[in-house]
């Protein structure tokens, strides 16, 4: 079967998504075709390296003029109010037009405004928490566990940062080695404040254990400047609680060994405990999440 898919956003994420849609045609069942990229500056409706523009449209404007049978957002987050995305989402659900996103705002702050409209339409975001490495995906092919609480390490800068930083180097090396390596942004406010991490485990918190809440209900610290004994930036939630700050691990913890840019998840339920660890970031690791979704998508169609 042949989908048509819409890309929203041509940055590293958008790119890379598309590269790797086109690259790994002989391990997918369906047959899928980019229909348009849409970016602020227009559509583009053929992929070329380089974004040139084809014609002038908002993000509605394209989805009502291409028809597509998928969405894919790869537009930076705005955790302002969740715009474009938040309403581009609900439109697109709401007719039926499937959702695939690795970006985190939206469903951070408006999680069950958007679910709502899932029907027909279905919605697709392993790559908003951990990227390609199995987290919200995990869940849905162990749904019927109870969970009670999760605990993770889900921002591969700061788990970088801090490992460093027991290994003795000043916050402020760690932090230049991680931009010139690629793990940082030149401006990593989000990720050393705990925002990145806290807006993932808001989506967990409602997906997994079905809490009523978003980003700004989570109790969050950043990255000390000088912390003491081996460190991480752990996110917890269970039902009463929800938080994002750095604790210290002692070695008998699952999660001592987990190191520089790796994240981990660990679901503590009724029947069993399960953790998963893996690459949490980077753009071709969240292009395999949005991939797998795609994949989930189109299988299980009824």
């Amino acid at each position: 079967m042949l989908y048509r898919l819409l890309v929203f956003g041509y940055g590293k994420v958008g790119r890379a998504f598309v590269n790797e849609l086109s690259s790994r045609k002989n391990l997918l069942e369906d047959d899928y075709l980019i229909s348009g990229i849409v970016t602020t500056k227009g559509v583009m409706k053929e992929v070329r390296e380089q974004f040139s523009v084809d014609y002038h449209a908002d993000p509605f404007t394209a989805l009502n003029k291409e028809s597509p049978d998928i969405i894919v957002d790869a537009m930076p987050g705005n955790y302002s109010d969740g715009e474009p995305s938040k309403s581009l989402y609900i439109e697109a659900l709401k007719n039926g037009i499937h959702v695939i996103t690795c970006n985190k705002a939206p469903l951070a702050l408006f999680y069950w405004d958007i679910v709502r409209y899932v029907g027909k339409g279905k919605l697709g975001f392993q790559a908003t928490v951990m990227s390609g490495t199995p987290s919200v995906n995990l869940y849905r092919i162990v749904g019927p566990l109870k969970v009670h609480s999760i605990r993770g390490i889900l921002n591969s800068t700061t788990n970088f940062i801090l490992t460093k930083m027991s290994e003795g180097l000043s916050y402020d090396e760690v932090l230049r080695m991680a931009v010139e390596l690629g793990l940082a942004e030149p401006e990593p406010s989000l990720d050393i404040s705990g925002i990145d991490a806290a807006a993932k485990l808001a989506i967990l918190s409602n997906f997994i254990l079905r809490k009523k809440i978003t980003i700004n209900d989570i109790h969050v610290e950043g990255v000390p400047k000088n912390p003491r004994g081996k460190m991480k930036l752990i996110a917890y939630a269970d039902r009463d609680t929800a938080y994002v700050k750095p604790e210290e691990i002692e070695s008998h913890d699952i999660f001592f060994n987990v190191n520089d840019s790796m994240n981990a998840l660990t679901l503590k339920g009724d029947i069993q405990d399960i953790t998963i660890i893996g690459v949490g970031g980077g753009p071709r690791s969240a292009a395999l999440g949005m991939l797998s979704d795609l994949t989930l998508i189109t299988r299980y169609r009824t």
